[in-house]
């Protein structure tokens, strides 16, 4: 038997309703018109709504779109999927522009696991590794990781004896680290030479959901000497992709 339908609940969930794949943005205008409700039932329910982070405004246009609470919300059900299902466009994107294989890491419980690949085609960017695990001080995510994630730190790794020492360019002394993660900070991706693997380089940049909490990285492998020919476009548009993927999690940039 169907219980009480209670009225201003059900206008709240139709206004939520009337977003969908192809309508991100509409005005109080317009959402008013699709519910046939006055402008100002419509603004009483929409500030309520936007006081709980379930509808957002553009401040250019001031028009509403779907708030960061559903996509806290997601995360209950499934971060891998939901990451996956985000960020594989954008992974795609960079694959075809620049012609290398990507990867996609999702960031649990101290540890960094694979979630999605886009190989290319080109056997100069196609690099297989023999690590299985992904060190914390010797890749780019795990320096990712040490950088912005609030459950594992420099010290925290050096107390645990969590370092792993592949080559010679492996940083393994507390100084060096320090400064690394400081360039990591101020430029905002993460890049490793020969540190797991001699001639192997590659550049990572993190992802953040909603609270900008660290959740994963975007990474590219490749040979040295490829990399850094591509280094300067190739920083500046995965920058770019991390903060649209982040976006579209939740995160916000603090202004």
């Amino acid at each position: 038997m169907e219980g009480k339908i209670i009225q201003s609940v059900q206008r709240a969930i139709d206004i939520m309703n009337t977003f969908n794949e192809e309508v991100h943005e509409l005005s109080l205008k317009e959402i008013s018109e699709k519910l046939n409700l006055s402008k100002s039932t419509v603004h009483g329910l929409i500030s309520t709504l936007l006081k709980n982070s379930y509808l957002e405004q553009n401040v250019k246009n001031s028009k509403y779109s779907l708030g960061p609470a559903f996509i806290e919300k997601s995360f209950i059900v499934n971060e891998d999927v939901l990451l996956k299902n985000v960020g594989h466009k954008y992974l795609a994107e960079i694959s075809e522009e620049f012609s290398v294989t990507i990867n996609l890491f999702i960031y649990k419980s101290e540890h960094l696991n694979l979630i999605d690949r886009i190989q290319s085609n080109s056997m100069y960017y196609s690099i297989t590794t023999s690590v299985t695990k992904i060190p914390l001080n010797a890749s780019a995510s795990g320096k990712l990781a040490l950088a912005y994630s609030k459950d594992i730190n420099i010290d925290k790794i050096f107390d645990k004896n969590l370092l792993y020492k592949y080559t010679n360019s492996t940083i393994i002394e507390r100084e060096t680290l320090i400064d690394e993660i400081y360039e990591i900070r101020k430029n905002g991706y993460s890049l490793e030479k020969s540190e797991v693997e001699l001639g192997i380089y590659c550049i990572s940049v993190p992802i953040f959901k909603i609270n900008n909490e660290f959740i994963g990285t975007v990474s590219i492998m490749a040979t040295g000497e490829k990399l850094m020919s591509l280094l300067p476009d190739l920083a500046i548009r995965m920058v770019l992709v991390g903060k649209k993927i982040s976006y579209e999690l939740g995160a916000r940039e603090e202004e």
